[in-house]
């Protein structure tokens, strides 16, 4: 990838955009991957506990009272999220229409009522959801979030170019299968492929940064 190489993002952010990012956000900073282990284990548990003590009891058992709090608690985490999501979302709009330019110097961001320059120290990792890019700040909590929707792209090989250059400067993950087979097309998918086989050793950016691949 060449350094005069630039993609720009053009976009005004939906509801949807911002709940898969705080979304992804949770799954991949440390913090929140720790998270989803202790919940997972703890929701697991609880299945069981559950289980066990309705075959033993029937409808009559205590444990029923301890799945309808649990259902409530999962509720209450989802909608807690988006109402997270429709707070930044009043903000957004406030910003109005954003054009971003990413290239190897960093990221321009120039909106109705804001201009900002961020360099790529600021940002540690890269996610790309099935509609968005996701770059978060290397701390535990990921607490820096830049959403970039795929939508914002100009043409379809853009996608294919901030890929690579997001590849080349920050920790890159794909969230789901979906954006794996998608990153497997195009004209270096071969090539990709190939290095896919050497996954298990870290990779190397120009910038030093190891490029990370899920399973």
């Amino acid at each position: 990838m060449t350094a005069d190489v630039s993609v720009q993002f053009t976009y005004t952010v939906t509801l949807r955009e911002i709940a898969d990012g705080l979304k992804l956000q949770m799954r991949h900073s440390p913090v929140g991957r720790w998270s989803y282990r202790v919940l997972r284990v703890v929701g697991i548990f609880l299945g069981l506990v559950i289980a066990i003590n309705v075959a033993a009891q029937g409808i009559d058992s205590p444990a029923l009272g301890l799945l309808q709090f649990t259902v409530i608690a999962i509720l209450i985490m989802i909608a807690c999220r988006w109402l997270m999501a429709l707070a930044l979302l009043g903000y957004a709009r406030h910003l109005g229409e954003h054009r971003v330019t990413v290239d190897q110097s960093g990221i321009d961001t120039v909106s109705e009522r804001h201009t900002n320059h961020t360099g790529w120290e600021f940002y540690g990792r890269c996610i790309e959801g099935r509609r968005v890019f996701v770059l978060l700040t290397p701390d535990v909590w990921g607490t820096g979030v830049l959403l970039l929707p795929k939508r914002g792209l100009s043409a379809p090989q853009d996608m294919e170019r901030v890929r690579e250059l997001l590849a080349s400067v920050l920790i890159y993950q794909h969230s789901d299968r979906k954006s794996k087979k998608e990153a497997a097309s195009g004209p270096d998918g071969m090539d990709r492929a190939a290095r896919k086989k050497g996954s298990d050793q870290p990779e190397e950016g120009p910038s030093g940064a190891e490029v990370v691949r899920d399973a």
